[in-house]
């Protein structure tokens, strides 16, 4: 690939469904891609995280196939949830789910009101978070080495200007609904923050409206990226900062069926989508969605894996097929060129001796 091009990665959110990148990442690896600058929503900046702090491509991928595999063994509903699987839920839990989770909180609300009893503290302060951070926290330490982070590659994280969680959820909902649409969300240059405003920003971008509270950076609340620009999925594919940071390729990843959102909305760079070949979808019916972004057991993140692995291998090997057509008739269309050109000299050498002959 030449020099003059600088490549960067999209990583969007999708919870559980994360597990599909690591396939994308392993794919791309083989076929020699390299990625220069890195940028994540959700499970996204959380993975890209993983990956901007590696020393290489190979040991970011190598990383993220061990959290992920680890996560195949474990249950988001088991009483001790491991740190890193916290990390994963708060980070991919949708909308839908939460809309039921309000309903319900509100109903309980009120029929204690009317029976005079007092619910537990936690629930009269859901936008404080429904869930300790703690896990959180302990899990960066672990992973995130905060010295190899600001070594590596540029990483760019979206995140949602909170107005509080209810709030949030309550925009995000009518969004969905086609009644109003978000606002945009933010991006956020990691290495730029300090490493204590580096983790406020990671947890933001993973910081469910309800599951967990706001984080404050540079003065101001954020949480969760993927909210914003919900129509066009703005926040949760964050290709704006990569743009802006002088790419003029983009390798984009989606975690959902027929995502809206649509590279002809940036004709400045070429970009190149991986998609869902078949549905990502692991659950149908009235919870499916929940139960596959919740979905951490041994039979859904390999699947997931694999597929963004040969999903990958058909996206991007067919543009690599074109691409080597176009290279070799290039080949072929110089080569006759030059052979033209031969020609014309031997012609020229010829009539020249010809003339000297009469």
């Amino acid at each position: 690939m030449p020099e003059s091009i600088k490549v960067g990665l999209v990583l969007s959110g999708g919870g559980a469904k994360g597990a599909y990148q690591v396939g994308v990442l392993k794919a791309l690896l083989e076929m020699g891609t390299r990625v220069d600058v890195v940028a994540g929503a959700s499970i996204g900046a959380l993975n890209a995280a993983v990956l901007a702090s590696a020393p290489s491509l190979e040991t970011g991928v190598e990383r993220l196939d061990e959290l992920w595999l680890t996560l195949a063994k474990s249950s988001p509903l088991s009483v001790k949830i491991p740190g890193y699987l916290s990390l994963l839920v708060s980070a991919g839990l949708k909308m839908n789910g939460f809309a039921q989770l309000e309903a319900l909180f509100r109903a309980a609300r009120l029929v204690a009101q009317r029976a005079g009893l007092q619910l537990p503290e936690e629930l009269n302060q859901l936008d404080a978070g429904a869930l300790c951070d703690k896990p959180l926290k302990e899990l960066m330490e672990q992973y995130l080495d905060p010295v190899a982070l600001n070594k590596g590659l540029p990483l760019y994280v979206s995140v949602f200007k909170s107005l509080g969680g209810t709030t949030d959820l309550l925009r995000t909902i009518t969004a969905e609904l086609g009644i109003l649409g978000t606002a945009e969300s933010e991006f956020l240059h990691i290495q730029s923050l300090s490493q204590a405003e580096q983790k406020e920003a990671l947890l933001a971008s993973a910081g469910i409206p309800l599951l967990f509270a706001p984080r404050q950076v540079n003065d101001s609340l954020y949480s969760d990226g993927g909210q914003g620009g919900w129509q066009k999925q703005q926040g949760n594919t964050p290709i704006t900062p990569l743009l802006q940071a002088g790419c003029n390729m983009v390798i984009v990843t989606h975690l959902s069926n027929g995502s809206l959102w649509s590279r002809h909305d940036f004709p400045e760079a070429t970009i190149l989508e991986i998609r869902p070949q078949s549905s990502i979808a692991r659950d149908s019916g009235f919870l499916g969605g929940v139960k596959d972004l919740l979905g951490f057991d041994p039979h859904k993140i390999p699947s997931w894996i694999e597929q963004g692995y040969q999903d990958t291998l058909h996206c991007v090997g067919r543009v690599m097929k074109a691409s080597a057509s176009r290279s070799e008739l290039r080949k072929s269309e110089n080569e006759l060129k030059d052979s033209e050109r031969r020609n014309t000299i031997s012609d020229s050498i010829l009539a020249d001796a010809m003339s000297k002959m009469t």
